[in-house]
């Protein structure tokens, strides 16, 4: 479904309107800000209950992930993104020597090198190192990962 068109606030109408439309442009045409808890993932359930704040958001400052996004599910707070930087994934090299499909054969016994199943089995790898290269992809793609 595609997103709801914004409604703009008719100001002039009215004396209070001004306020309302200038506080409806803050909202709706710029990022919203979210709250930032002053102490850390200790306090926040003491401060904050989770049942009086169900499914809403807050920035707290966590003892060891740092900056991160708390979301409560209305009966704890938990911890859904840090702002850190994700350490980065090293990319797949492809030194099987096989040749990659979409079928990963059973791995077969190492010590028949220089057999007929020495193939597969590198076809295996070259399949499982293709596959995992495209998760990599994807999740760099989406900016899940640097």
């Amino acid at each position: 479904m595609a997103r709801p068109s914004k409604n703009d606030i008719d100001s002039g109408i009215q004396n209070w309107d001004g306020k309302m439309d200038d506080n409806d442009e803050a909202l709706m045409n710029a990022p919203i800000p979210i709250h930032e808890h002053t102490g850390d993932e200790t306090d926040l359930a003491s401060t904050f209950a989770a049942a009086a704040y169900d499914r809403c958001m807050v920035w707290v400052d966590d003892t060891s992930e740092g900056w991160s996004l708390y979301v409560s599910d209305g009966t704890a707070w938990n911890r859904m993104l840090a702002v850190e930087a994700i350490p980065t994934i090293v990319d797949i090299t492809d030194n099987s020597g096989g040749t990659a499909n979409d079928t990963i054969a059973s791995i077969t016994n190492a010590a028949n090198a220089g057999s007929a199943d020495v193939g597969p089995t590198q076809d295996a790898i070259a399949d499982l190192a293709a596959k995992q290269q495209e998760i990599i992809d994807a999740l760099r793609a989406h900016g899940l990962i640097l």
